[in-house]
């Protein structure tokens, strides 16, 4: 651990990576903020704890801190964007802070995830966005500052006395898995992306093919795929609720138990298995039209809430365990009930019908 300058930091490290599945804040910490009005009284700007792992003297990759390095960075971009072409002396300025702070060679020094980097890239290399590309946070925090420097006339050289009295904990990582560590720092604050979680540890085991197929059954849609590990979770822990806050947590919980009994590729199989069923539930695709017409009637009268239930069924008919006739008439129960708790607002949950459903099956 230790307390450093974070330009003389910037200044002395030649990469500084992000790890592949690190997000952004939609609202990134505006330096702005600060009172430059008042910037002599400042003796120490603390922006707090970043935890690192050192992979050379001067190449890092950043496990928790991101978005305070993105923050720093683009004030120091759009000091240079706003002063560029006003004189001989600014633009020397401007090139050392580029070639010190913010470029090596032709790249970034800074790299962001792959959601990220193509629009910092062209940001700071000047390159015209799209539309699109404008609604990235990356773009958002410097339009904010371009804006604020230029309405204010905030100077230049104020600006970088503050920028030089930013100082950061530096932690460097040792034996700590990044993953769990960013995880665990993160959690709370539900801005993780789950889904590069969950893909970057089967990456890590090697299992990179089988979760792209489970992300094309649902036509790589991030939403239906969260959806389905909800309701596949929600079915492996007693239809306990499973949030998607949690899902990587949900994932290794229950992958890491049930590797105890079955290969990783195995185990996959039979999740994308599961996957494709529950595909078909939320698209009403069965050849079966008494089981589609059933379906359809439960989509009509908002059970969403059912289908990790509904999961678990389908799934013991398609491996025998109940008849054709045992699941319509299941189906018929629940859309019986989802039609009642339309009609009246204080209705008793789902879970509660569980129990009785599984009753039911237990009889036939």
């Amino acid at each position: 651990m230790e307390i450093v300058n974070l330009l003389n930091f910037l200044n002395n490290s030649t990469r500084l990576s992000s790890l592949s599945f690190a997000s952004l804040e939609d609202d990134l910490l505006n330096l702005l903020n600060f009172s430059f009005e008042e910037e002599q009284f400042i003796q120490k700007v603390d922006l707090g704890i970043i935890y690192l792992e050192q992979q050379s003297s001067d190449q890092y990759i950043i496990v928790d801190g991101l978005n305070r390095f993105v923050s720093v960075s683009l004030l120091l971009h759009s000091i240079c964007e706003c002063y560029k072409k006003t004189s001989e002396k600014n633009e020397k300025a401007i090139r050392t802070i580029r070639t010190k702070y913010l470029t090596i060679g032709n790249d970034t020094k800074l790299k962001l995830p792959e959601a990220y980097q193509e629009v910092y890239y062209k940001i700071i290399f000047g390159e015209k966005l799209s539309g699109k590309e404008k609604e990235s946070p990356v773009f958002k925090l410097l339009h904010k500052y371009w804006t604020m420097i230029k309405e204010n006339g905030l100077r230049a050289s104020d600006l970088l006395k503050i920028l030089n009295k930013i100082y950061t904990t530096n932690v460097y990582t040792e034996n700590v898995p990044n993953r769990d560590l960013y995880y665990n720092l993160n959690k709370s604050k539900n801005k993780i992306n789950q889904l590069s979680l969950i893909e970057n540890y089967l990456k890590d085991i090697g299992i990179t093919s089988e979760f792209k197929t489970l992300k094309e059954v649902f036509d790589n849609s991030d939403r239906d795929l969260k959806l389905f590990f909800k309701d596949y979770y929600t079915t492996k822990f007693n239809f306990k609720g499973v949030s998607l806050e949690y899902l990587y947590e949900m994932f290794i919980n229950y992958f890491e138990t049930m590797l105890q009994y079955f290969p990783e590729d195995v185990l996959m199989s039979k999740i994308i298995k599961s996957a494709k069923l529950y595909k078909n539930i939320l698209t009403v695709n069965f050849n079966n039209e008494k089981i589609k017409k059933a379906f359809i009637q439960i989509k009509m009268h908002s059970g969403d809430d059912t289908y990790a239930y509904l999961l678990n069924i389908y799934e013991d008919f398609i491996d025998n365990n109940i008849t054709e006739y045992t699941l319509l008439e299941i189906l018929d129960t629940v859309n019986e009930y989802l039609k009642n708790r339309l009609k009246t607002p204080i209705y008793f949950v789902f879970n509660e019908l569980i129990h009785y459903l599984n009753a039911f099956i237990s009889c036939k």
